[in-house]
């Protein structure tokens, strides 16, 4: 019988749909949070500990929750990562996939650089110049400030002045902002893709946000419409250029044309599956454990 570990805060519901489909195909399932393991080097040999025990073997390992932190602290989740897949297991995503994603700033980047249309991006270290920067800028259009390490929509805030700025939580002295793309009614598409050797899978639907922001997790009503088959294409190179086995692209039409605004390595699915007929954790077994 094989053993999957999933990485995650709390054994919630995402946890409990891949426990699920991982029984179904006869896996023991164990669960452990990334800041709860430390490491031991002895005699040559590397070893594991959760709450100061010695971990067992796991043939596969799947990341659902990455603390945050320091940069020596992240580094350290990631490095953990890295020994897991040293050690034989096979780990969904892998740390090198997802410190493709983990800093916004480096995807905006790699996006641009492969012609994957991105928001208009500027990032400026300290806050004076930021706030110079935002006094200057917001005479023309609105910016939307977002953590470079981040996720479910937190501390995302929308600036029409430098006035909001103080205000954000940002403790890296890092300041990543975009221009807002404004719709008359805020929406945006979600696209999740799970990639195998063999096969793909894409699951995707439309967010209708109560203010700028589209997460679920902060109030969106998800719907299942049909999308321009321009987003499917744009959010699949994107895991293909990215190199996800798993992820979701958030992506925004303005003007005639599509951004993808968001590339998550951990994507959450609760309101996807929502609207979808088929169990998407059932997929993400059958897709990546063949």
């Amino acid at each position: 019988m094989s053993k999957t570990l999933i990485l995650t805060e709390k054994e919630g519901w995402h946890f409990q749909q891949l426990k699920k489909s991982l029984s179904k195909i006869n896996h023991t399932v164990f669960s452990a949070c990334l800041s709860e393991i430390s490491l031991t080097l002895e005699n040559n040999k590397a070893s594991l500990l959760f709450n100061e025990k010695p971990l067992p073997y796991f043939d596969y390992v799947i990341v659902r929750f990455i603390p945050g932190g320091s940069l020596e602290e992240i580094t350290y989740y990631l490095n953990i990562l890295k020994i897991f897949e040293a050690m034989g297991s096979k780990v969904f995503n892998t740390a090198v996939q997802i410190e493709k994603t983990v800093d916004k700033l480096y995807t905006s980047y790699f996006l641009s650089d492969n012609r994957v249309d991105t928001p208009v991006t500027y990032v400026y270290r300290g806050y004076e110049k930021a706030q110079k920067f935002i006094e200057d800028y917001s005479k023309r259009r609105k910016l939307v400030y977002k953590p470079l390490f981040g996720s479910q929509g937190d501390n995302i805030k929308l600036l029409k002045d430098s006035s909001k700025l103080k205000k954000t939580d940002n403790l890296t002295n890092i300041y990543y902002f975009q221009e807002y793309l404004e719709n008359k009614i805020n929406h945006d598409y979600r696209v999740l893709i799970i990639r195998g050797h063999k096969k793909h899978k894409i699951f995707y639907m439309t967010r209708y946000g109560n203010t700028f922001i589209n997460n679920f997790s902060k109030g969106a009503v998800c719907k299942k419409e049909s999308l321009n088959p321009k987003i499917i294409n744009m959010a699949l190179k994107t895991s293909e250029l990215l190199n996800m086995s798993f992820c979701g692209v958030d992506i925004m039409h303005y003007e005639n044309k599509y951004y993808v605004i968001e590339v998550n390595s951990i994507p959450a699915w609760r309101g996807l599956q929502d609207v979808e007929s088929e169990n998407i954790a059932d997929q993400f077994v059958e897709i990546l454990f063949n």
